[in-house]
C-alpha cells in the first residue's frame, strides 16, 4: 500500500507505521473491538496471526461496499468467522 508492507510484520511496528500513513494521507484510523487497527476509507483491517511461535500481521482487505464499519465486529459486513480466534 504505497510502499507500506502490510503482510508478515510485527503487529505493533505495523500499527505505528499505519497510524503515521493514515494521518499523513487523510485516512481514518479506527480500532476493532479486538484492538485491530484499520481504516474504513481504505477498506482494511490489520489482523494478527500466529505463525509458529511468532505473531505476524495479516490484513483483511474489503471492497468499498463492505468498507463502512469494516473495523466493527458487530455491525460490519466482514463475516463472523473472520473474527473468531482460530489457527489458520
Amino acid at each position: 500500500m504505497d510502499g507500506l508492507w502490510l503482510v508478515g510484520r510485527v503487529p505493533s511496528q505495523l500499527e505505528d507505521a499505519f497510524a503515521e500513513y493514515t494521518s499523513t494521507n487523510g485516512h481514518d484510523l479506527r480500532y476493532s473491538q479486538h484492538a485491530d487497527p484499520g481504516s474504513e476509507t481504505l477498506g482494511v483491517v490489520l489482523r494478527a496471526q500466529r505463525a509458529g511461535d511468532v505473531v505476524l500481521s495479516r490484513p483483511v482487505l474489503v471492497a468499498s461496499t463492505w468498507a463502512e464499519h469494516c473495523c466493527d465486529v458487530t455491525e460490519g459486513r466482514i463475516p463472523t468467522e473472520e473474527w473468531r480466534d482460530r489457527a489458520w
